[in-house]
């Protein structure tokens, strides 16, 4: 049975006791030891140094400036040349190493790395500038070289440079342009009270223009509708006369046919005409007077018609005139006004009157070709009365004269008599006949003409009444300017003769200035950088330690039995003793040597020996249960810290994954610790981070003194495998655990020849897979890593791809390193197995001996 002791730091403190011995009789190690603490400090207190003030450096950053402005000359700003403004400014700006050189050398320099910036400001650059004054407006630019691949900061300063031209372009231009304004509307404003009565004067002249105008224009357009109106009814009864003398005419046709059948019957009758020759002429020349007062009748009454539509016409014509010229009168005024005084509401009425007078030129088209049409239907008409009335009379006459000759027995004469008037018939039967259509065509014209009357009319009020409120428009206008002049503001702008020009463009160039207080300032970046440098120092202490000191206790004369929570603690005392000396080292050197302005110094110390607690617990954990993978993880470990650790970018600005991970990591609270310390407290925040960064010292602890148990034997084997290679760095005095438990000796002793085969079957087996497993192991150590690397250049989530290729690289290293030590213990168990009873015995005994001596708690 093992014999259990309470645990005491008795032994502890002989070991730290020990190691302090040989460190103060050994010069060689006391150097050392001086340096290990020393040298971390250097890493903080040079990073510290070199980013104490950066920026106040900029002057030695080269930025080349090409100057190819042509210049301008402008009749409001005079001689401009804004590219050399902006040379003769930087000459006197020592913020960034200004360099003037011509465009070919500054690209080239540019790119040879010569300097790391340039700027080319164009030949038309001051040209740009002004082109606002012309109306076509050109962006000024100039063209900006960055060498990228120089340097990963100076990229920002040169665009921060480049900027700062930008602006100071802008606020030239503003103050100067600011500037001739002010001068101007000082010499202007003395000239304003005079043109603003002018322009006064103007519009009511143009108003009383307009006003008579429309006064007459609106008489016109009375006089017209009038006309409009009566010549409406005319057409309706000229139209109802149309019908009445069309159907004259077609009984003028019908009569002229029967004087045709009554030639017929006369032609018939020759025989008896000598009978009867008498009554047939008298017959003959009645039917030739009826038509040829039915004739008169019917075409008379057409012209008569006629000519009273022409003279309707003519009278219409007459208004449209007059309307088309008072409203050009009235656009040539408005035009005048809207030049002077532009106005989009006036130009659109201009162009809509403009619109009605084309309107109203085509209604004056349509009207006098009406008129033509009707005054060559009355001609037509009078030249017909004329000549039926002529041909009539004189065959009345030959008639007259042919019954003399019949009479004496001229039968031949009386024959071609007859033919005569059968020819006259003819020709007046198809006068008569072309009387219909001619009526029909008027009847068009008086329907288009009735039209082309009503939307003249719609359109000449529509008219009337744009100009009234263009009259409304200017009487409103002149109301505005007097209440202008008497206003406070008019009386004013007239004192306002004193503008101070330069006063007025300071304030257009920079019109709004930024109060600025700042809470917890801090002197300088150095300063600012001091917290994440110092933790990142002490942690860099604490991996040197371990790579100096050895973690694993051994033996001596005066100690030689002891547990390995004792030789945890022995050795973890010197660590941390150390591990204090750095980060008071570090601290004080910081506050001291570099001099950074800290609000609470004694905070501030009191901050970095916590943090140096705490790290180096966590590494002296790691590193002494997990051997050279624990010394990885601490490393690995640094390195997740000073992306996601908010150290010198806000966290916020990192790839989510540092944001996940942020408020899991030592250095976040160590960091925000130290900041409280340097630029102010607030509230319980310090005690609050410090409190949080204590929450790793007891993870620390149950991974030394909990998990390390349970891999002592694990560690010892991997110490050994290392310690065959011959190179490899490892603890020969490891602390191990009793590998064969007390059960498996007493089973062997006895003598089981079962038991001894189960081992041995056993051992057998497991050869059998040792192979492949081994062999397993280191593939999946090559292709699982690189399965995750493929992933981390393919997918989005490359540091999440990134940490699970570490964490399997470290999972597979842990398989190797169980199946070594199962195989191991398989071995050591087969071995004991062959070993006789007296040989088990003494182990036994051995055994019995060390337990008794070292008190072992197992």
């Amino acid at each position: 049975m093992k014999k259990k002791e309470s645990f005491n730091m008795k032994k502890s403190f002989q070991i730290f006791k020990r190691d302090i011995g040989r460190l103060s009789k050994n010069i060689v190690a006391l150097i050392v030891v001086i340096g290990v603490c020393i040298i971390p400090s250097l890493y903080a207190w040079f990073n510290i140094a070199a980013n104490k003030d950066p920026y106040g450096n900029t002057a030695n950053i080269k930025i080349a400036v090409a100057n190819n402005d042509a210049g301008t000359e402008n009749d409001m700003l005079g001689n401009l040349d804004v590219g050399g403004q902006i040379v003769d400014t930087l000459k006197e700006n020592d913020s960034l190493g200004w360099v003037f050189v011509s465009e070919d050398k500054a690209i080239s320099g540019v790119k040879s790395g010569e300097y790391y910036a340039a700027i080319v400001i164009p030949d038309n650059f001051s040209e740009s500038m002004v082109s606002f004054l012309s109306g076509k407006i050109e962006q000024p630019e100039f063209d900006y070289y960055l060498n990228e691949k120089k340097n990963a900061i100076a990229p920002k300063i040169t665009d921060t440079g480049a900027n700062t031209i930008q602006q100071q372009v802008n606020t030239e231009f503003v103050s100067a342009a600011a500037g001739t304004v002010a001068d101007i509307l000082n010499g202007s404003v003395s000239e304003i009270g005079t043109k603003l009565d002018d322009v006064q004067n103007d519009i009511l002249t143009k108003i009383s223009t307009v006003s008579d105008n429309l006064k007459e224009y609106e008489k016109a357009l009375d006089s017209f509708n009038k006309t409009v109106d009566s010549s409406n009814k005319l057409i309706e009864k000229s139209k109802k006369s149309m019908a009445t003398v069309k159907s004259n005419a077609n009984s003028g046709v019908n009569s002229i046919k029967n004087g045709t059948d009554s030639l017929t019957l006369v032609r018939n009758d020759i025989a008896d005409f000598a009978n009867d020759l008498g009554t047939g002429i008298s017959k003959a020349q009645n039917s030739l007077a009826k038509v040829n007062t039915k004739s008169g009748i019917n075409l008379g009454k057409i012209s008569s018609k006629t000519e009273s539509i022409h003279g309707q016409f003519q009278e219409m014509i007459t208004s449209v005139e007059s309307i088309i010229d008072k409203n050009s009168e009235m656009l040539i005024t408005l035009k005048e006004i809207n030049k002077k005084y532009p106005s989009d509401s006036l130009t659109n009425l201009i162009n809509e009157l403009d619109s009605q007078n084309s309107k109203y030129k085509t209604i004056l088209q349509k009207l006098r070709t009406g008129s033509n049409s009707i005054n060559d239907a009355t001609t037509t008409s009078v030249k017909a009365v004329e000549s039926i009335s002529k041909i009539i009379e004189k065959n009345t006459k030959d008639i007259q004269s042919s019954k003399g000759t019949v009479e004496n027995g001229i039968m031949t004469g009386l024959n071609t008599s007859l033919d005569t008037f059968s020819s006259i018939q003819g020709t007046l039967s198809g006068i008569l006949k072309g009387v219909g259509p001619a009526t029909d065509n008027v009847v068009t014209l008086m329907d288009q003409l009735e039209n082309s009357l009503d939307s003249a009319k719609k359109a000449l009020s529509s008219t009337g009444s744009s100009i009234k409120k263009v009259q409304e428009r200017l009487d409103k206008a002149n109301v505005d300017i007097s209440v202008v002049k008497t206003s406070k503001i008019y009386e004013k702008l007239k004192d306002m003769t004193n503008l101070d020009s330069d006063k007025v463009a300071s304030f257009m160039s920079s019109p709004v200035k930024l109060k600025t207080e700042t809470f917890y300032s801090v002197e300088n970046y150095g300063t600012a950088m001091t917290p994440f440098y110092t933790n990142l120092a002490i942690w860099v202490g604490g991996i040197v330690l371990i790579a100096i000191f050895k973690m694993e206790v051994d033996k001596s004369e005066k100690i030689k039995n002891f547990t390995p929570t004792q030789a945890y603690f022995g050795r973890w005392m010197l660590f941390i003793l150390v591990g204090f000396v750095q980060a008071l080292i570090i601290c004080l050197g910081d506050i001291f040597i570099l001099k950074i302005k800290c609000q609470h110094p004694v905070l501030f110390v009191v901050a970095g020996l916590v943090a140096a607690f705490v790290y180096v617990n966590l590494i002296y954990a790691l590193s002494l249960t997990f051997k050279h993978i624990g010394k990885a993880v601490s490393v690995i470990l640094v390195i997740l810290q000073i992306p996601g650790s908010a150290g010198t970018y806000p966290i916020e600005m990192t790839p989510g994954f540092f944001q996940a991970i942020h408020p899991l990591l030592p250095f976040t609270y160590g960091i925000n610790a130290m900041r409280e310390a340097i630029a102010g407290t607030y509230g319980h925040y310090y005690v609050k981070n410090l409190v949080i960064l204590l929450i790793y010292v007891p993870i620390a602890l149950f991974i030394g003194l909990v998990l390390r148990r349970l891999l002592l034997n694990l560690n010892s084997l991997f110490d050994k495998k290392l310690e065959q290679t011959g190179l490899m760095i490892c603890e020969e005095e490891g602390i191990t655990r009793e590998r064969v438990r007390l059960l498996t000796t007493v089973k062997i002793l006895a003598g089981e020849k079962q038991f001894r085969d189960e081992i041995n079957k056993k051992v057998e087996q497991f050869e059998i897979c040792y192979p492949k497993l081994i062999k397993g192991g280191f593939f999946a150590i090559v292709i699982i890593p690189i399965v995750f690397l493929i992933l981390m250049f393919s997918i989005t989530s490359k540091m999440v791809f990134l940490v699970l290729w570490i964490v399997s690289i470290i999972l597979i290293a842990l398989y190797l390193i169980c199946v070594e030590f199962i195989h191991e213990n398989l071995l050591n168990k087969q071995k004991m197995a062959e070993m006789t009873g007296d040989e088990l015995i003494e182990q036994l005994k051995k055994r019995g001996r060390k337990n008794s001596k070292e008190g072992d708690e197992d």
